[in-house]
């Protein structure tokens, strides 16, 4: 870690106020090594929920990952243990990622005396140095990158880090031996789920990809996800051989899951966690979009990635909770994504077609 590599005693403590999901907290990693790069002998620590703590607590360009409860209010005992541990740490600086009063008020009721982050006239009141937001929407990894820059923060690359902590390769070969899966088989792996319905393939469609899918490659289907999506995934893995389909929902950590997609030979997934996860790790992507802008969240990755995504007269970003037809995720077919699987393979040197 670098706090071991020897502070000087007049380097700045700096904390980052990051987002609350994991995508978005993925998102940020390049502004985290950007600073880091700038700063190379500064105690760097990043707040974030616990569900997030994850995706940064083997960051080598962190010294410590503080977590919150994002649920807490302001002047709630969760508020104030908050406060008082920022007070503890004597940080100089923050940069808020994440754009909150509640945050910005425990930053200064922490000590911090230089707080940057974005607002605009009547917002931001608690920053010491405001940031106009941009002009135009940015993708989130540029979102925060232009903040650092309009600081003397100049950009280190756009794609997204994670590091899977020691010992996940032999976590991962473990879930493999306990699922019944030969690591010698090539395999795919797909994520079905997500955490807006609206932006989930609907589950049949994923069920008739994969019938395609075996009929022409010799290749294992994995399902990735949460717990809370084991419903989904079983239920589309039910119409098929557990030795051609697996799923791995809620038996994997981040760490292994990052490692599994590693392994792959590609990812099919809805917008979603994985799919950002998987960037990080060069795996091939196919990304399905429907509400959601792959200009302003798609994955940013050194490997292949190929997005489908209709026109279906709709603004998008869409921000409805729910839709009644929800014909930008049902007009995407399986056979137009399984066509589009063929040019990925041949795109990424697939050659173990059965």
């Amino acid at each position: 870690m670098w706090e071991k590599k020897g502070l000087r005693s007049n380097s700045k403590r700096i904390l980052i106020v990051n987002q609350n999901w994991m995508g978005d907290v993925l998102f940020s990693t390049p502004a985290i090594r950007a600073l880091r790069k700038a700063h190379p002998e500064s105690f760097i620590g990043c707040l974030v929920p616990s569900r997030c703590r994850e995706v940064l607590e083997n960051n080598p360009y962190l010294n410590e990952v503080l977590v919150y409860d994002d649920r807490a209010p302001v002047f709630s005992p969760g508020f104030w243990r908050l406060v008082r541990g920022l007070r503890k740490r004597a940080f100089d600086q923050a940069f808020f990622f994440h754009r909150s009063r509640t945050k910005t008020l425990s930053a200064l009721l922490g000590g911090i005396r230089q707080r940057y982050g974005y607002g605009s006239e009547g917002d931001g009141r608690f920053l010491t140095k405001r940031i106009a937001p941009p002009e135009k929407e940015l993708h989130k990894i540029d979102f925060f990158l232009n903040l650092l820059e309009q600081l003397d923060v100049p950009p280190d690359g756009r794609v997204p880090d994670f590091f899977p902590k020691a010992g996940s390769d032999a976590a991962l070969e473990q879930l493999f031996k306990s699922s019944g899966i030969d690591p010698e088989i090539p395999y795919v792996v797909l994520h079905t789920g997500g955490n807006w319905e609206l932006k989930r393939w609907p589950a049949d469609y994923f069920v008739r990809w994969i019938q395609l899918f075996l009929s022409e490659f010799s290749w294992s289907v994995i399902l990735c996800g949460t717990s809370s999506e084991k419903g989904i995934s079983d239920a589309i893995a039910a119409n098929f051989s557990p030795r051609q389909v697996v799923s791995l929902c809620g038996r994997s950590s981040l760490d292994v899951l990052a490692l599994l997609l590693g392994r792959a030979k590609f990812l099919l997934s809805n917008d979603s966690g994985p799919i950002h996860l998987a960037s990080t790790q060069r795996t091939p992507v196919l990304g399905l979009y429907g509400p959601t802008s792959q200009r302003l969240s798609g994955p940013v990755s050194n490997g292949s990635v190929r997005i489908l995504q209709k026109d279906v007269g709709c603004q998008v970003p869409c921000y409805f909770r729910s839709c009644d037809t929800r014909v930008c995720m049902e007009w995407i077919t399986p056979e137009e994504v399984f066509q589009e699987t063929l040019k990925l393979s041949v795109e990424i040197g697939a050659s173990e077609r059965a």
